[in-house]
């Protein structure tokens, strides 16, 4: 039984994890992330969701594009 670590059902989620980090956040490689301490990656992995979702933000502000879908009111005749 292995008392420490992850199991290997979770192997999949850990290197896509590391993998995004490492490709999308620009500064990390799959050696330091992947020694780094969980709760430290985590915290990098969080920033970088906070910071692209803030990008999209600026960029739909930007181009005129809203979050939210809006329709126009029909009108009665």
């Amino acid at each position: 039984m292995n008392f420490f670590g992850q199991p290997p059902s979770n192997r999949a989620a850990i290197h896509e994890e590391i993998f995004n980090i490492a490709y999308y956040g620009n500064g990390f490689t799959h050696n330091e992330l992947y020694n780094m301490p969980l709760p430290l990656r985590r915290f990098y992995g969080q920033k970088l969701v906070d910071a692209k979702k803030e990008e999209k933000e600026v960029m739909d502000k930007a181009t005129g594009k809203s979050s939210q879908i809006s329709r126009p009111a029909f009108q009665k005749s």
